[in-house]
């Protein structure tokens, strides 16, 4: 944190460092089914890579940081959806990754009724942590800021959205807070 974020401050910055270590002891804890033997490696929970708490809150601080950046809400650009054809945007080959993102986000419920009927919370991790892999390689792929297409820029955003919301939900479900900064 003190290499990343030198514009805030020591508070601030103590305050993000808490709330990924304490997400990574949580996803680290909860991403094991119950009968499994856990060997606790603090570089394993802590890394920003891979099957880790951090990785899914860096997906959300990422997310957030479209929505800065496009000076527009997340709540908004969902609602701008509702008046847009989307067909055009989701047909081809080329758009399976967004066809994948909008499955898994609209998988939460689900994988909540499995979590609470098997008493494995592992479930909710291993959805956070697909969906989080999901966003940033819709993230990489498509360049929601200078798109230049506006319908097309609204629903990436919105895609986004539903993104962030679900993650979030999902991390907190988890017990995860999810830090404004990484």
């Amino acid at each position: 944190m003190e290499a990343r974020q030198t514009g805030r401050d020591e508070a601030e910055r103590q305050h993000i460092a808490e709330q990924i270590a304490i997400g990574a002891l949580r996803y680290f804890m909860l991403k094991f089914t119950r009968n499994s033997v856990i060997a606790f490696d603090f570089k394993d929970a802590l890394s920003f890579e891979g099957e880790t708490g951090p990785y899914i809150q860096y997906a959300v601080v990422r997310a957030r940081n479209i929505f800065r950046k496009a000076g527009i809400a997340p709540e908004a650009a969902i609602r701008e959806l509702a008046g847009l054809d989307v067909s055009n945007y989701l047909a081809g080959d080329e758009n399976e990754d967004i066809w994948a993102l909008w499955l898994r986000a609209g998988r939460r419920t689900l994988v909540l009724e499995q979590c609470i009927a098997t008493s494995e919370p592992a479930y909710l991790a291993k959805h956070a942590f697909q969906l989080a892999q999901e966003f940033n390689n819709f993230y990489h792929k498509h360049h929601i800021l200078t798109e230049e297409d506006a319908a097309r820029k609204s629903f990436l955003l919105a895609t986004a959205a539903v993104a962030l919301r679900e993650l979030m939900e999902a991390l907190d479900w988890l017990g995860i807070e999810s830090p404004e900064a990484m």
